[in-house]
């Protein structure tokens, strides 16, 4: 579900629509189109956002609301409720509120056993919140907020009611919602807010008898992906990728396109070739961003979540990561690039000799800066390895307590190098300088400039047999500079220091968090944070207003040149002793390291020019 537009309380134009509503709205629908049964059959009702399920007939009925997250509230006394509610300061629970989506629990009961009484009490609830939301000035900013957000989402629940209830007053307030929605300082762009409004615009205007404005929302979803304005990125890019740089928003967006097609088809407009064809590559896009254990990481604002929860995942690659290679198909990869800003690779797919669920796992991110859901994550890394998560991102804990959704957006929040002393620029892109993918060594390199006055590299080795991961940070600087490395752990495992490194416990995998010397950096010991509060950090949020204390691995350097370095090699190993270490500088400065592991042996090269090669 999806809410936030970023632009703030569009307080002028919801007053606008509430006043034209509260006046009776006359001559919202023009007596050259009138409404028709038959028009109003052509109406898609687009669905609850599965507000229908947690709000079944008897509880509306009983004057109670509910969200999937907060146990039901007495909202009301018949069909009269109480609008001004809002449990706690919940913004979530107060849009939803506002976009009487709650109703379609009643609008089914109809549907099921035909008793006009469900329905009846669903109009009765509807017309209480178009009188009682006139004069919205006189309201609080959250819900004027509330009021604004949820507009769309309103306007669809009036076009699921008015399929099976005719009057003047339905037919009005869905014209005039229809108009706001229309207006262009309403229209979100090419995003997940963006492609509702469209879609519900098109499927009201179908429903109304209004031929201009479902030709507008259909206009609209075809440039959100094919001719995005302003210069956006694509809500569907040529590779499948969102550009919302979320996971699971991705997941959301794919069965939001599934409905808007099925809308096109029912309005009569074209769905085009290009557009099914994105949408069928947002499935491996997806596959992609799921662990060898079944789950769908948390990359930007995601909740956690299981693979096998998506709907309809078909039978290629979603399917397959879902039932974790009993069914469908792999991607055709192994690892690739995405140009929306993810690298992301496998050992494999559980085809070569080793089971799906004992394959290693990577992701990193660059690309441009933080849009929508995304959070600030550029050159962050996630791993999985030996059946566990190592490498985290630390979640999202939902919108309302803002502190903690603004530090889990933070680098400090994810497992980023972080310049100590440097303004951090969130709007700064990150570049893929190069990247080569063989087997057992994956490569690639980020450079920067999003710390002020700095410039930023990262080189990353993602090796498997044995599976292991070496990362190589530089910070180039005028200025003296300290410089951290941060790594994040599943809140399962436990940490201590060790040196200059740390290693992590969770039941028979130990995670070795080794640091290799380099020449002309100063590195202090390493540190471990669970569960700090001043500063924030030690952190793990994997559901709305829930958070978890979890180890945080922290390697420092610092020093007075213009050039820092730390190399580290994050060895996951299972009931055995750690890596055997044998390091020698070559004589062109190239750090020559060799880890032993019980079964096999890791070889690798860090170069003066930042680059990392694995050795036979």
């Amino acid at each position: 579900m999806a809410h936030r537009s970023g632009r703030g309380v569009r307080g002028a134009g919801c007053a606008a629509l509430l006043l034209s509503l509260s006046c009776g709205c006359h001559g919202g629908v023009p007596s050259a189109a009138p409404v028709t049964a038959r028009a109003a059959a052509r109406a898609v009702c687009l669905g609850y956002n599965g507000l229908d399920r947690v709000n079944p007939a008897a509880q509306v009925r009983a004057g109670r609301f509910a969200t999937p997250k907060v146990a039901p509230v007495r909202v009301a006394d018949g069909t009269d409720v109480d609008w001004g509610l809002a449990p706690d300061g919940n913004r979530s629970w107060q849009l939803w509120f506002h976009s009487l989506e709650w109703l379609g629990g009643l609008i089914r009961e109809y549907e099921r056993t035909g008793d006009r009484a469900a329905l009846r009490t669903a109009a009765g609830v509807a017309r209480d919140w178009l009188a009682d939301n006139a004069r919205p000035e006189r309201f609080s900013a959250r819900r004027r907020e509330a009021i604004d957000q949820a507009a769309k989402f309103r306007l669809a629940t009036l076009v699921c009611l008015r399929r099976h209830l005719a009057g003047r007053w339905l037919d009005e307030a869905i014209a005039a919602h229809a108009r706001w929605l229309a207006r262009p300082e309403h229209y979100s762009g090419p995003w997940n807010h963006g492609t509702d409004e469209s879609m519900t615009l098109m499927t009201a205007g179908c429903g109304i008898g209004r031929a201009d404005l479902a030709e507008l929302g259909h206009r609209r979803l075809l440039d959100a992906v094919l001719a995005p304005p302003g210069g956006a990125r694509p809500a569907v890019d040529d590779e499948g990728a969102g550009n919302e740089q979320s996971a699971r928003y991705t997941v959301y967006n794919r069965s939001r396109w599934r409905l808007a097609f099925r809308v096109m088809r029912e309005c009569g407009r074209p769905v085009p070739a290009e557009l099914v064809r994105r949408h069928k590559l947002m499935d491996e896009f997806i596959a992609f961003q799921t662990t060898p254990g079944g789950d769908l990481l948390q990359i930007g604002e995601s909740d956690a979540s299981r693979a096998s929860d998506i709907d309809s995942p078909g039978t290629g690659p979603l399917r397959y990561v879902a039932t974790q290679g009993a069914e469908g198909a792999p991607p055709k990869e192994r690892a690739r690039v995405y140009r929306a800003g993810y690298v992301v690779g496998r050992s494999g797919w559980g085809r070569d000799g080793r089971s799906f669920a004992e394959e290693t796992a990577y992701t990193a991110r660059f690309g441009p800066g933080r849009y929508a859901h995304g959070q600030n994550d550029h050159m962050a890394l996630t791993f999985h390895a030996l059946g566990r998560d190592i490498l985290v991102p630390s979640g999202h804990i939902g919108y309302s307590d803002t502190t903690w959704r603004r530090w889990l957006a933070s680098p400090e929040a994810h497992n980023t190098l972080v310049v100590r002393g440097a303004p951090f620029r969130e709007n700064a892109a990150t570049a893929l300088v190069a990247h080569e993918f063989r087997r057992g060594a994956d490569t690639f390199r980020f450079s920067d400039t999003a710390f002020a006055g700095t410039a930023r590299f990262r080189t990353v080795l993602a090796a498997s047999d044995p599976d292991a991961v070496a990362v190589l940070d530089e910070v180039r600087s005028a200025a003296p500079r300290s410089v951290e490395q941060l790594w994040h752990l599943p809140a399962a495992f436990t940490a201590v220091p060790a040196g200059t490194g740390a290693v992590a416990t969770a039941g028979p995998v130990r995670v070795h968090f080794i640091r290799l010397p380099l020449p002309g950096t100063t590195g202090g010991p390493a540190t471990v944070t669970r569960g700090a509060l001043d500063p924030p950090q030690g952190w793990i949020a994997p559901s709305t207003r829930k958070r978890l204390p979890a180890p945080v691995v922290t390697i420092p350097a610092h020093g007075r040149t213009r050039q820092l370095r730390i190399l580290t090699l994050i060895a996951p190993v299972r009931g055995e002793g750690p890596p055997r270490i044998q390091t020698r500088t070559l004589p062109d400065g190239t750090l020559h390291v060799e880890a032993t592991f019980s079964a096999h042996n890791l070889t690798f090269e860090a170069t003066p020019d930042g680059a990392l090669h694995r050795r036979p």
